[in-house]
């Protein structure tokens, strides 16, 4: 069986369909390359290297004029497509699940059918190596091993994910499927332009059931506040109020007190960040609670009415 590692880079940061390469490194089962080709391609749109952040430059060393002479996306799919779905490859890159979007969003532009295929991310499965909780891009795993690379060339990029595994391989003495089992990793999946990500279900398993059982103590104290009148302060009468996973992982010395006030106050506590109208959050912020807020600031991108505030200024009065 052969490896496949692909990256993909988009002239526009902020249109995910405006691919503009797409790096293909293909690899024998010893990790010999075979084949490492950058597919130019026209991305029919305007460019944006400043990335989706401000004054964030990104060099994607790009020849504009290469670029608009090249193929659309519509005219490479077909060699794209065999590539990764070849049933004797392997398919993987590093933060993959990014470029399976990109091309999940090109297909939709030129209105083709899923490319739908298996694949692994060397940067989780370098982390669970490190048993790091930060991720790492692929300049530093490449500081780290001593190795050189242009980055952002997208066949640089591949071939450095492919590096990447193969260090992991011989550090390790597994072969991918042990890397997996090793680390407990799902297989990313994309299917009918629907993404599973790849993910170490280990960790995924442990939070979620130390976040039920923070969730079922909350409640269970909630449930014992019911028989106290409210109190003079009824503020936050009807207001349903979210806390940030900090808050109720934490000891019941930092939580307590904040629940008590929501319901001595005439307010709903709630789990889901979907439902609340108020967010109390900390000032530490751990990567589920940074989840969590991003997915607040869609909601009041979208124009939805929701207050913030820190759980001092929460507990002042």
């Amino acid at each position: 069986m052969n490896y496949l590692a692909f990256d993909i880079e988009a002239a526009n940061g902020y249109n995910p369909a405006s691919i503009c390469s797409v790096g293909i490194v293909v690899a024998d089962e010893n990790f010999n390359i075979l084949r490492k080709q950058n597919l130019w391609i026209n991305p029919k749109s305007k460019y944006n290297l400043n990335g989706t952040r401000p004054n964030v430059g990104i060099d994607l060393h790009l020849d504009k004029e290469l670029i608009e002479r090249s193929p659309d996306f519509s005219e490479r799919y077909d060699e794209i497509a065999s590539l990764l779905k070849d049933k004797n490859t392997l398919v993987l890159g590093h933060a993959v699940d990014s470029d399976v979007r990109m091309l999940n969003a090109a297909c939709k532009k030129y209105k083709l059918p899923c490319i739908e295929f298996r694949f692994i991310c060397s940067q989780l499965l370098y982390k669970c190596f490190k048993d790091d909780k930060n991720v790492m891009g692929l300049d530093k795993i490449a500081t780290e091993l001593g190795l050189h690379f242009t980055q952002h060339f997208s066949d640089e990029d591949a071939m450095m994910s492919l590096y990447t595994l193969q260090y992991l391989c011989q550090q390790t003495g597994l072969d991918v499927n042990g890397l997996m089992e090793k680390y407990n990793v799902r297989w990313g999946e994309n299917k009918n332009f629907e993404i599973t990500r790849p993910v170490t279900l280990t960790g995924q398993i442990s939070k979620k059931k130390v976040t039920q059982t923070a969730v079922e103590n909350i409640r269970k104290y909630i449930s014992s506040l019911k028989k106290v009148r409210y109190g003079k302060n009824t503020n936050l009468k009807n207001r349903v109020v979210a806390v940030s996973r900090d808050i109720e992982i934490a000891d019941e010395c930092v939580w307590k007190p904040v629940i008590q006030k929501i319901a001595l106050s005439g307010g709903e506590y709630t789990a889901k960040i979907g439902k609340c109208d108020l967010y109390i959050s900390t000032q530490n912020t751990s990567d589920s609670s940074i989840a969590r807020e991003k997915y607040l600031g869609t909601r009041v991108e979208k124009g939805e009415q929701i207050q913030v505030i820190d759980i001092n200024e929460f507990l002042k009065d």
